[in-house]
């Protein structure tokens, strides 16, 4: 059974800024929580945009490393590397005018076992509205 998240929040950038800072995998461990580390891999042939994020939870470290996609108003993401059974994920932003941005993160995924156990939906609920926010708070740095 898969797990889901969707949320969405109007952000005060151009739709050029946030995908500048989607694709910026470097920057992540500044400022998205439970974030250790973070890195841009070598571009896929496709020219997709891949990276790698090491995250800490419950004690423990995770490697997630993806593939974005960069298509008219949306990212899509696919996990290629980590411990999701499966994992994707999609950003689709709408300009409101030059400083406004309605911008919509929608993901589906299987977790291992030993993380459904404690995943419920309000918890994942959480950690995806704790995610959003910090996007939003870094594009107003």
């Amino acid at each position: 059974m898969s797990n889901s998240f969707e949320g969405s929040e109007i952000f005060a950038a151009p739709p050029e800024k946030i995908f500048e800072l989607i694709n910026n995998f470097e920057l992540y461990k500044e400022f998205l929580p439970g974030c250790l580390e973070s890195s841009r891999l070598p571009d896929s042939e496709e020219g997709n945009v891949m990276g790698k994020l090491i995250f800490s939870v419950l004690n423990k470290t995770y490697e997630f490393e993806s593939e974005n996609k960069i298509s008219n108003f949306a990212v899509d993401i696919t996990q290629s590397k980590g411990p999701f059974r499966e994992f994707c994920a999609r950003w689709s932003i709408e300009a409101i005018d030059d400083n406004q941005t309605i911008v919509k993160f929608e993901t589906k995924f299987i977790l291992p076992f030993v993380l459904k156990m404690i995943a419920t939906q309000s918890l994942v609920d959480k950690i995806g509205k704790k995610f959003i926010t910090a996007f939003a708070k870094q594009l107003l740095k």
